[in-house]
This record gives C-alpha cells, sequence and structure tokens, in this order.
C-alpha cells in the first residue's frame, strides 16, 4: 500500500509543480483567490505532515506564500511526505490538534488520502478561476498523468 501513496504524491508533486509553474508564468492575470489556493494547498500539505510527525508546523491555514517560493515549499512537502511514508505504519493511529483547537485522531493512511484528496480539489478550483479569467486550465486528472 505504500506504493500506492508514494505514486498518489508523486502525481500530486508532479501537478502541484506543473500548477506553480504555470501561475508564476502568468502571475500579473491572476486574482487573489488563486493566490489564496494555491498556498492553501501547500500549506494544508506542510500542516498536515506536522502533525503526522508530530512537529511544529511553519504556516498558517489560510498564509499567503510568495510565488517565488511556492516550488520549494511543495519539494519539502514531498520529501516529508516520502519521510513519512518510509518510516511510519500506514495503519498507525494518529492523535492531533486541528487549527481551531479540537483533538481527533485518524489513522495514517486516511490522513495521507486526504491530503492527496484536498489538493486535488482545490487545483480545480484554480482551474476553474483560471478558465473564468480566460486562462487556459491545466489538465490535472490522474487518469491523464498516467497515461503520459
Amino acid at each position: 500500500m505504500k506504493d500506492f501513496y508514494l505514486d498518489k504524491f508523486q502525481y500530486t508533486f508532479d501537478k502541484n509543480q506543473e500548477m506553480i509553474a504555470y501561475l508564476c508564468e502568468n502571475e500579473s492575470l491572476l486574482n487573489e483567490k488563486i493566490h489564496f489556493l494555491i498556498s492553501h494547498i501547500l500549506n494544508a500539505h506542510e500542516i498536515w505532515m506536522t502533525r503526522i510527525l508530530k512537529v511544529p508546523t511553519q504556516f498558517g491555514v489560510w498564509q499567503l506564500q510568495e510565488y517565488s517560493n511556492m516550488t520549494k515549499i511543495d519539494k519539502e512537502n514531498f520529501d516529508l511526505t516520502k519521510q513519512i511514508l518510509e518510516s511510519k505504519d500506514l495503519n498507525e493511529k494518529v492523535d492531533y490538534k486541528t487549527s481551531t483547537g479540537e483533538f481527533y485522531s485518524n489513522v495514517l493512511h486516511e490522513l495521507l488520502f486526504h491530503v492527496v484528496n484536498h489538493s486535488s480539489y482545490h487545483r480545480a478550483q484554480i482551474n476553474s478561476e483560471l478558465k473564468s479569467l480566460g486562462l487556459k486550465p491545466l489538465i490535472t486528472d490522474y487518469v491523464f498523468y498516467k497515461r503520459q
């Protein structure tokens, strides 16, 4: 099952990198919502990985990131994820506190799936915004990715 998650996080990383590059190329044409959404994808990924690793997070959930830093942040997130996949049992229970201060427990693989799904969801929202601005949306579907 670790190979399954490594594949999904490689997809997430590759599509995030593609999206970040496209957004950087078109930064002057973008709206604030796109900036918030791509920042949120990166922030949430980091927050979930640090919760799993029980280390302090660097970012707030809706903290705006500089476009120039996003590639690096995404790479660091992917590296943290690979560290977790290499060192943790996917059926391990993870206790954590949310950004609103509530305590929960989930199995690790549930949290990992959430991060992949969350990233895909918000990339789709970004694509919708791009289209509304007259920009070409990126193809970020998993099945298209696997055809390459």
